[in-house]
């Protein structure tokens, strides 16, 4: 699994989480578009824990895409490179896209 470290704003570097990849684009969006609730998260001290969440769940879920878009579209043959590049690329971009939109691109909503 690919592994993200992601520096908070105003902390120091030890204080670097490991939250993933989709874990890391959660919290870059969610501070781009939601401050305040990046805030609330950090004064609970619960970021870190969402984000993991966030990217375990999307990771989950990416899973799911890519075993389902294998069934309906089988892999090509190895020994025709260019295809198995293409049908790889096609199907990461189907995969990624479809868990950012409905997976990370989605604001954590406090109580």
């Amino acid at each position: 699994m690919n592994q993200n470290y992601h520096q908070c704003e105003n902390h120091t570097p030890e204080e670097e989480i490991k939250v993933g990849i989709y874990g890391t684009r959660w919290l870059e969006f969610m501070q781009n578009n939601h401050p305040k609730i990046v805030k609330q998260l950090r004064k609970s001290q619960t970021l870190q824990e969402v984000a993991r969440s966030v990217d375990k769940y999307a990771q989950d879920y990416k899973t799911l895409l890519d075993r389902q878009y294998e069934r309906l579209h089988p892999r090509p043959w190895e020994y025709d490179y260019e295809e198995v590049r293409k049908w790889e690329f096609t199907r990461n971009f189907y995969t990624d896209g479809t868990v950012m939109r409905e997976r990370v691109l989605i604001p954590y909503k406090t109580a």
